[in-house]
């Protein structure tokens, strides 16, 4: 399907969890700003497909499809065309939120979902809404990462993640592959968790790359050799 030349945003999704207890907690790139400088960056603007456009495009990796909406306080990350399973984030005028991800694969009723006794579902600030660059630049300590893991829409177990830290990197410049333009200008978005309580080491770690880019496209464009998906998004 073909789409006019214009702004895109692309979100590239690494996971390394489990490796060790000291996950490095900036990205492996070389920074190309002066760190004592820093932008401030549109979150929900760089996570999400123009809402024109999020019917009729989705972006493939080498893992599943990934398709984006946005409803009222919350967006959704869709990972196939059947409409589920879904990871599903808050957002409000302070920050981005991780609340809800899939747990059966092929069951919807079953999820795991971020909840705390004191903030309810917001207790897990992903991003600030608007965040800063730099090496890192917006960082985000938590303490509280209670979730459930739901056998069903009622049935339920609480678990938590222990210390997390978010953190925001960039710019950098990235090449991500397929047909996408080469040194793409990136944010990355670390998540960090099972950290201890000065969280100098953290037992798990994800990435989430994010760039901009002028492109015409004919067909989805996709990043061979990445562990996740890549959101396409038109500005």
């Amino acid at each position: 399907m073909k789409c006019p030349l214009a702004w895109l945003a692309l979100l590239v999704c690494l996971t390394g969890c489990g490796v060790n207890s000291s996950n490095s907690p900036a990205p492996n790139l070389k920074p190309i700003a002066n760190p004592a400088g820093s932008t401030t960056y549109d979150m929900l603007s760089w996570m999400t497909m123009r809402s024109d456009l999020g019917m009729a495009h989705h972006m493939a990796g080498t893992a599943n499809p990934l398709y984006t909406s946005v409803a009222g306080d919350r967006f959704y990350w869709t990972k196939t065309a059947g409409g589920y399973p879904w990871d599903i984030q808050l957002y409000d005028k302070n920050y981005i939120y991780l609340w809800v991800t899939e747990l059966d694969w092929l069951n919807p009723r079953t999820f795991k979902a971020f909840k705390s006794q004191k903030t309810g579902k917001f207790n897990l600030p992903f991003a600030p809404r608007f965040a800063k660059g730099g090496y890192p630049g917006s960082t985000i300590k938590i303490t509280d990462s209670a979730y459930e893991i739901h056998s069903d829409c009622n049935s339920f177990v609480t678990k938590n993640l222990g210390h997390v830290i978010n953190e925001v990197w960039g710019p950098y410049k990235e090449s991500l592959g397929g047909q996408l333009p080469a040194n793409l200008e990136t944010l990355v978005v670390s998540y960090r968790y099972s950290c201890d309580a000065n969280y100098s080491n953290c037992a798990d770690k994800e990435e989430f790359h994010l760039a901009k880019a002028v492109w015409s496209c004919e067909v989805a464009a996709s990043a061979p050799g990445r562990a996740g998906p890549t959101i396409l998004r038109t500005t």
